[in-house]
């Protein structure tokens, strides 16, 4: 029988998993859960050493004699603070000690309560990692207190061994009435361990994840990447030969490689039966579209690989099983070299969804006139090898459900998803490029950066499209429009009725605007001419409620079936994948 308190039966759970059986338990109470659980679990090997300072020293030498870590746990307050002299030593001699250190609630932190210290900061200088775990109250704590102690754990021997702390926060009456010592729950929880492998690990090692994932159905996510090399291109070409892998890539990811499908697929097709893939893999920063919901609802069928540099867990879906610590093209050159041809079944499938897509893709003349209207006929007319840079919030959005050529280079300050800074970040790029360079950005972010174009560095390759609807359409589209507080668009979408034309005109642009669909496409070809000696800005004057009713047009376009049209268009894709279609609901 084990305790009710989740995070501690949590913490014994991947103890099991990563191979932890020493733990040296010193008296006290708010640790009880955790020890009387081990106690009844012959998979541990319990010691009792009253003194913490003595305790801990006993945990190195089991350490040193075994080469395999071991856990210290004690009550809350002075008693962690006994440990400091052995982490000191764990940490200088890279031992793999683990450091339980129970704790209250932190509501009671500085509250006249006993055994309440602040304990996160006793050791912070000699620590691999530091996690907090909080009481478990419902799903989305367990997932978080499964991560955290994943965390952890893999820390003990990433790159160099050494000491870990994991804090866990008891509350004798939470969930239960009764006190710390009620063991009823008669099983560990099912907790997922997430795994490391990195680009220096054996060849025994790669062979076997090569050999695991051959024939599987695996899907990769790019997010935000810079453009790649040619060479770097065709490593992850070579993958695609070799495994059946779908491959979902954004302009932000500036990737333009075979099994590549249309992103907005993913909106309505991910959690079908035929398109659910065994092992999703995640590379690179954000994504536009994002289909965290569609996965976690899925997250019990579906593994989740996460490719990086720094070793670090990434978890979005609530499904990671795997870390690999290696450069994106070390990842595709490594297996791609260990796998063989592959036929593609599962690409098929996305390949027989996409020609549909693609039969179906709206043209700006589908929409009124708007910011929807506006990006779509850029992208409609810009000039091959150019370069874009989209500002945050509407835009970036609305421009990832359109199509662009591959000779694009694709840029967003999407980092932290803010707006500052777009046009300066912009304008360096069009500097420094030698090829035409296009940047789309709202009004907010436009006026909020405007001293981007006070200098000495917008050229004649410099072209700003300037969608100037008088407000954030985002900040005043869907839950937030309905709220009915006074002036609503003033406070939260800074509503305005402010233009460009002489601020940018006295900075030496030439000023292009237009009120309405036929202003527009008589000034859009002027907009993309590659040899003005001058920077062009275009103002387009939009309605704010308009570009939010567009712009629900276009995502709803991309998440539901429209049955009548893709019946029609079945007879038009090409023969080989018509018998595909037939096979799949849809």
């Amino acid at each position: 029988m084990y305790s009710y308190h989740k995070n501690v039966t949590i913490i014994l759970s991947l103890f099991k998993k990563f191979g932890i059986r020493n733990i040296v338990a010193s008296a006290g109470t708010r640790n009880i859960p955790l020890v009387f659980s081990a106690l009844r679990d012959d998979y541990f090997n319990c010691y009792s050493i009253v003194d913490e300072r003595s305790a801990s020293f006993f945990a190195l030498g089991i350490i040193q004699t075994t080469q395999k870590p071991a856990a210290i746990v004690c009550t809350s307050g002075t008693a962690a603070c006994n440990y400091l002299s052995a982490v000191n030593e764990a940490f200088y001699q890279h031992l793999p000690l683990v450091v339980l250190t129970s704790d209250r609630n932190h509501y009671y932190l500085n509250q006249q309560e006993d055994q309440c210290i602040p304990q996160l900061s006793l050791y912070q200088n000699v620590l691999k990692k530091m996690v907090d775990l909080p009481i478990v109250r419902d799903e989305l704590d367990e997932w978080y207190c499964g991560r955290l102690v994943n965390e952890a754990l893999l820390e003990l021997d990433h790159r160099e061994k050494g000491p870990v702390q994991i804090n866990f926060q008891v509350d004798a009456d939470y969930p239960k009435k009764g006190g710390d010592f009620i063991l009823d729950q008669p099983n560990l929880p099912k907790v997922k361990k997430i795994d490391r492998l990195m680009a220096e690990d054996s060849d025994e090692k790669w062979e076997s994840l090569a050999k695991y994932i051959s024939g599987k159905k695996l899907l990769i996510l790019y997010g935000q990447n810079m453009p790649v090399s040619k060479e770097e291109t065709n490593e992850i070409n070579n993958f695609c030969d070799k495994y059946d892998v779908v491959i979902i890539s954004e302009h932000l990811a500036n990737r333009h490689v075979k099994n590549q499908v249309q992103p907005t697929l993913i909106l309505k097709m991910v959690d079908k039966k035929e398109f659910c893939p065994d092992i999703v893999i995640t590379m690179g920063g954000h994504r536009i579209i994002e289909p965290k919901a569609k996965f976690r609802a899925i997250k019990d069928q579906i593994e989740h690989w996460h490719v990086s540099p720094d070793g670090n867990v990434s978890d979005p879906f609530h499904c990671q099983t795997m870390i690999i610590e290696c450069r994106q093209k070390y990842f595709f050159g490594r297996l791609a070299s260990l796998g063989k041809k592959s036929t593609h079944p599962y690409l098929d499938k996305w390949r027989a969804m996409e020609a549909l897509q693609i039969k179906r893709e709206p043209k700006s003349a589908d929409f009124e006139f708007s910011g929807v209207y506006a990006i779509k006929s850029l992208f409609e007319n810009i000039p091959a090898d150019s370069l874009i840079h989209v500002s945050n919030s509407n835009s970036i959005r609305l421009a990832t459900y359109f199509n662009l050529p591959e000779t694009i280079n694709f840029y967003c300050n999407r980092g932290t998803c803010g707006i500052d800074g777009s046009m300066s970040t912009y304008v360096a790029q069009s500097y420094l490029s030698k090829n035409l360079s296009f940047l789309i950005i709202g009004d907010l972010s436009f006026f909020y950066d405007m001293n981007a174009l006070w200098n000495h560095y917008v050229n004649g390759q410099t072209r700003i499209l300037l969608i100037n609807n008088c407000g954030g359409a985002i900040l005043n589209f869907g839950r937030y429009k309905t709220v009915n507080v006074p002036y609503c668009l003033v406070n939260t979408a800074a509503a305005h009725e402010t233009s460009a034309k002489g601020w940018v005109e006295s900075q030496g642009f030439k000023y292009l605007c237009a009120n309405n669909q036929e202003e527009f496409d008589r000034a859009i070809d002027e907009f993309v001419v590659t040899n003005s000696k001058q920077p062009i800005l275009f103002e387009v004057f939009t309605d704010i409620d308009k570009d939010n009713e567009q712009r629900n047009l276009i995502t709803e376009f991309y998440r539901t079936s429209d049955a009548v049209r893709i019946n029609k268009i079945k007879k038009a894709v090409p023969e080989p994948l018509k018998k595909i279609i037939k096979s799949l609901k849809i």
